[in-house]
This record gives structure tokens, sequence and C-alpha cells, in this order.
């Protein structure tokens, strides 16, 4: 599948496609952000990101979440070890 140049299209490829994902965790060890990509990604390249706010500093109950568009950083990718396909 070619780069995708619009929201739709990205959605549309992680539907279809093999995707990669880094998570960023808060102070209490849970996820705030999950960045999602296509596997091939590259630096700079468009990505989904969902955002998690909790109810408490420490519960692990979701309270709300927000989905958004962000840029795949290159230094997320260091620590895969499985091949692309």
């Amino acid at each position: 599948m070619s780069k995708p140049t619009t929201k739709t299209e990205l959605l549309k490829t992680h539907a279809a496609e093999l995707v990669k994902q880094f998570i960023e965790y808060d102070g209490a060890d849970r996820p705030s952000k999950v960045y999602t990509a296509m596997s091939g990604a590259k630096h700079g390249e468009p990505c989904e990101v969902t955002e998690y706010i909790y109810r408490g500093p420490v519960t692990t109950q979701i309270q709300a979440r927000k989905e958004g568009y962000a840029t795949w950083d290159s230094a997320w990718d260091a620590d895969f070890t499985v091949s692309e396909v």
C-alpha cells in the first residue's frame, strides 16, 4: 500500500496492514499515550496517538480517552527485534 496522505487513509491502513506501537508510561507506570504506525513507517511519518486520562493518581480506571494524530519518532524503533515483512 502506498503512503497514506489523509487521516482517513491512515486509519484504513492500520485496519488492513501490519502496525507497530510505542507506549509512553506515566509516573504510576500506566500507559499514558500509545502511538500506532504502519510497520514500515519512518521518522516524521504520520501515526495515530491515543491518550488516556485516569480517575486518580494511582488507579487503573480510565476516565477518558482521546485519539489524535502525531508523527512517528525513529528513536522508538531501536528496541524492535522482529523483521519487517
